[in-house]
């Protein structure tokens, strides 16, 4: 959860190594010299000490606060998102114990998940003439004369745009203002699965079409993808604003690890995806999987505004609610509570 005990492993490590190089070294050297390589290299060796103490005090602190919010998660969640449909999209590489994490914290905070869509690599790496398949394939897929969210694709990844507008037509609704008739959804997520681009299951772990949602989360890769890949990143980003345009809200979830630079949480945030939307980058906590829960309460206010949650440079540590909350059934959810948050740049 605190990224500075991962540079106390690397500093351990170059103080060690000097240590070890000072007294090999030292053998064959003048006395006055050699006593006072040897003072240094004790030196190294009491900061070793001190550094691996307070990496192990970080360490059991990050133990202690996740245990403390896994205890007052029921209360704190509690009626949270009575009401409301969630459904969570799972980009290749996301960390299954970060996906179970969020969901069971959505299922304690009222909500009912409608189920889960694994996105494949095989979506997410397509270029070139794979591209242009996508484009054809989401136009093949299109209802006629249907509505769909957000503005028409344009750019390098036109084809995973499509499928992703697409797509988000047919996992999320607002209001009950649905893009796509139940028919048309099921043929568009059976039509993409068809093609290896979709794995789709229900909370009981059956492959079945997920009812309509109000609210999404998009849980990322687990690791930033590599420095080659272009693709990724945007095809997850486009995603999050075609359901949040879709939808009622949307929240972009990662782990610490998988949401540091070059990751698609680190371009939201950062302001270079072009869309704003919420974050949570420490998804893979206890801590973290309660924010998701109350980031897409809080997305259920009347013109609620993206916001960056986690433990990121300046990012907020949470919604801070306030007080007990209400049940907020679909439909009329009762008024996000108060908070400090910031907002992605951008």
């Amino acid at each position: 959860m605190i990224d500075f005990r991962y540079h106390l492993v690397s500093i351990v490590a170059v103080f060690l190594a000097l240590a070890i190089g000072i007294v090999i070294g030292a053998e064959g050297l003048p006395p006055q010299i050699a006593s006072q390589l040897s003072s240094e290299a004790q030196s190294a060796v009491k900061a070793n000490a001190r550094l691996s103490a307070q990496n192990d005090l970080l360490r059991h602190q990050v133990a202690a606060d996740n245990a403390f919010a896994q205890a007052v998660s029921g209360e704190v969640l509690s009626h949270l998102l009575d009401g409301e449909q969630v459904v969570m999209v799972i980009a290749p590489g996301a960390d299954p114990a970060t996906v179970g994490g969020i969901a069971s914290a959505l299922q304690r905070a009222g909500a009912t998940v409608t189920g889960e869509v694994g996105l494949t690599a095989q979506l997410l790496a397509a270029h070139g003439a794979g591209e242009r398949a996508l484009a054809s394939l989401a136009a093949s897929l299109t209802p006629p004369g249907a509505r769909l969210p957000g503005p028409a694709p344009a750019g390098a990844i036109a084809g995973q745009e499509a499928i992703a507008r697409l797509l988000a037509a047919a996992l999320v609704t607002r209001d009950g203002l649905a893009a796509l008739s139940p028919a048309q959804s099921q043929g568009v997520i059976g039509g993409l699965g068809q093609q290896g681009f979709l794995r789709v299951t229900a909370p009981s772990g059956a492959a079945v079409t997920p009812a309509p949602a109000t609210l999404a989360v998009i849980v990322a890769p687990a690791t930033p993808p590599s420095s080659g890949d272009t693709t990724s990143n945007a095809t997850l980003i486009a995603l999050a604003g075609y359901l949040q345009a879709a939808g009622r809200g949307v929240v972009l979830a990662g782990t610490v690890a998988g949401s540091g630079p070059g990751s698609a949480i680190d371009l939201v945030t950062s302001g270079g995806a072009g869309v704003a939307v919420t974050t949570v980058d420490d998804a893979d906590t206890a801590i973290g999987q309660i924010t998701v829960a109350q980031a897409l309460r809080q997305l259920l206010a009347p013109h609620a505004a993206a916001v960056a949650y986690g433990v990121g440079t300046g990012a907020a540590p949470s919604p801070a609610p306030s007080g007990t909350p209400s049940p907020a059934p679909s439909g009329t959810p009762s008024p996000a509570r108060s908070g400090t948050p910031r907002r992605p740049a951008g």
